[in-house]
């Protein structure tokens, strides 16, 4: 994390207006006054920060702490959450939403790999059903929804995971037609070839 941006949490930066001058935040953060006044303008870029009358976290910079945050957790824990599923097949949408230019781009950018134009679908067992709910525990990665001439479409809350060792994304579409036990996976692959899996096929994912 921007160790300027974790200074000002410390001051309640998320909470209210923090007054400093960039000298003595130079100060306190062991650089100068001019290094100081140039971070703080990268991350009035980047809209994660706020100077109105003093220096406030913006909801975007409270959201990328969030990130880190989970981030460290897990890795301080070694804390995931694995359940298993068998694989079922969709409503043959996936590959239509996936297929679409505004989730294709915004995945690229946020999760950082091109997707192959479907879904993999994991019914979770009853045991497993409440790990749902513990994913979205979890600060999303969001994918931002995007409108046409045609229509609107949602944001996709989205969660790095692994199935059955393959790199992939859990995503949860805030509209979907989908029952509570289906899970929704992109990845780079096609993962029922690349795990050799057909459907009723079992599978491990680990978040």
């Amino acid at each position: 994390m921007d160790k300027m941006l974790f200074f000002l949490l410390q001051k309640g930066g998320n909470k209210k207006s923090v007054r400093i001058t960039t000298a003595e935040l130079g100060k306190a953060l062991g650089m100068s006054q001019q290094n100081s006044s140039r971070r703080l303008k990268l991350l009035s870029d980047e809209s994660l920060i706020e100077r109105k009358g003093g220096i406030r976290i913006t909801p975007a910079g409270t959201k990328k702490i969030r990130e880190h945050y989970n981030m460290l957790k897990r890795a301080l824990e070694e804390s995931r959450i694995r359940f298993s599923g068998k694989i079922v097949d969709g409503f043959g949408k996936g590959k239509y939403y996936i297929s679409l230019s505004g989730y294709r781009k915004g995945i690229r950018d946020r999760l950082g790999f091109e997707p192959y134009a479907g879904t993999l679908n994991i019914k979770l067992s009853k045991n497993d059903l409440r790990k749902r709910s513990e994913i979205l525990r979890d600060e999303p990665i969001v994918i931002n929804g995007f409108r046409t001439k045609q229509r609107t479409f949602g944001d996709l809350f989205a969660y790095h995971c692994k199935v059955n060792g393959y790199s992939a994304a859990i995503v949860f579409p805030l509209r979907s037609n989908h029952p509570q036990d289906i899970i929704e996976i992109v990845a780079d692959v096609h993962l029922r070839k690349a795990l050799n899996r057909g459907k009723g096929s079992g599978v491990v994912v680990e978040v």
